[in-house]
């Protein structure tokens, strides 16, 4: 069967590692946490706990077009200086947008405050009319708000034309954004799936949810596909891929996803 191209939509998306993606509709083009270097690598408490397994699949200084770069939270590997400051120079015109709590640490990277935005949980951002973003609230292990109501940690839900898509960004799942996010009909979701532990806990790392929850998740919230992040950048803060796989094909049979390798770059195609 053949279809004209009035009767889909597609967003272009690269996967750049870690939860980094491009998402490119409509001549609009976002990058959502791009981490291209080794900052983690190279910290001084790292002592080879953290190695990436793949170098960074494309360089920072060819995104010569992007119109904005969202960030979810302050981590290195979701808010990487390195990066930015190369993204920044390279995309003259681009717009870097997250929590607040960021807004000072962009600035301390030369980056003008004219191009920065403060993103708060339940405040639309419009950009450009071209997409809507609201920002969603993350649990990363825990929801942390300041005074004023501004989250610490955030995800993303873009309305884009007719198509829905939501980046969680770096979060455990619990009642309440399953709530949230029942209000939303989405058509293609990013989820972090290396799970968290004591172990990993006693070392300071922050978990996520894991692959049955995020499998779970999606077929709960009847997501059009599914894109697992998180679990293949470095091997000692993952629980590997498999686990995600049996999960969709044992429990939720039709539930669709797509597991990217790193710097694959695809089309998402939804039939209208």
């Amino acid at each position: 069967m053949q279809y004209a191209l009035s009767e889909y939509s597609s967003v272009f998306i690269q996967y750049i590692g870690q939860v980094g993606v491009i998402l490119r509709k409509n001549g609009f083009n976002v990058a959502i946490d791009p981490y291209l270097s080794g900052s983690v690598d190279q910290l001084p408490t790292s002592n080879d706990f953290w190695r990436r397994r793949y170098s960074p699949p494309i360089q920072a200084e060819t995104l010569t077009d992007l119109n904005v770069v969202l960030i979810t939270h302050e981590h290195l590997d979701h808010m990487d200086p390195e990066t930015l400051k190369v993204i920044a120079a390279a995309s003259p015109a681009c717009t870097f947008a997250g929590p607040r709590v960021c807004m000072p640490l962009l600035e301390e990277m030369g980056i003008p405050t004219d191009r920065l935005h403060a993103l708060k949980a339940g405040v639309s951002f419009n950009c450009e009319g071209k997409l809507t973003i609201d920002p969603i609230p993350a649990w990363h292990e825990e929801r942390e708000v300041d005074e004023e109501g501004w989250d610490r940690y955030l995800g993303y839900m873009m309305k884009w034309d007719d198509i829905v898509v939501y980046h969680a960004g770096d979060t455990l799942i619990n009642e309440t954004l399953i709530d949230i996010l029942h209000g939303y009909k989405i058509d293609l979701g990013f989820l972090p799936i290396n799970g968290r532990d004591l172990f990993r806990n006693r070392l300071g790392i922050d978990g996520n949810m894991n692959a049955r929850e995020a499998a779970g998740l999606a077929w709960e919230l009847q997501m059009g596909t599914v894109v697992p992040v998180h679990f293949d950048l470095y091997p000692n803060n993952s629980e590997g891929i498999a686990g995600f796989v049996n999960e969709c094909l044992e429990h939720y049979p039709g539930q669709k996803y797509h597991i990217f390798q790193p710097g694959e770059k695809w089309f998402y195609i939804k039939m209208n």
